[in-house]
């Protein structure tokens, strides 16, 4: 059987020493987005995940939005938070392609936020 490329599937780990870069360069792309000022971008990682999760400022309420999974700089796959299921599920990213960079990953998910 020929090997299948899968973006959902797979994954390198996130160094730890790029989580606090990570955090810096979403709290970046955040602060240029309309919801900035209502909800708090969190990021959690394990091994080759970036979870994704918002917290409204006034009440401190967390809730997921999506899951990203690292191939190599500026190349993560998407997966969306379905709340009718309760799991995360594959997504293209706007431009129709499997991978993305990490700002294009929380465009995606921001329809949560506005």
């Amino acid at each position: 059987m020929p090997w299948v490329y899968d973006p959902h599937s797979g994954g390198i780990k996130i160094p730890p020493a790029q989580h606090n870069m990570l955090r810096c360069q979403a709290e970046a792309f955040a602060k240029t987005r309309p919801w900035f000022s209502k909800y708090k971008l969190i990021l959690r990682f394990k091994n080759q995940f970036c979870y994704l999760d918002a917290m409204e400022r006034k009440d401190e309420k967390l809730f997921p939005i999506g899951r990203l999974r690292h191939f190599r700089e500026n190349a993560w796959s998407l997966a969306f938070y379905t709340y009718s299921n309760e799991r995360y599920e594959p997504c293209l990213f706007q431009s129709g392609k499997w991978e993305g960079t990490l700002e294009e990953a929380i465009g995606v998910c921001e329809m949560y936020l506005n």
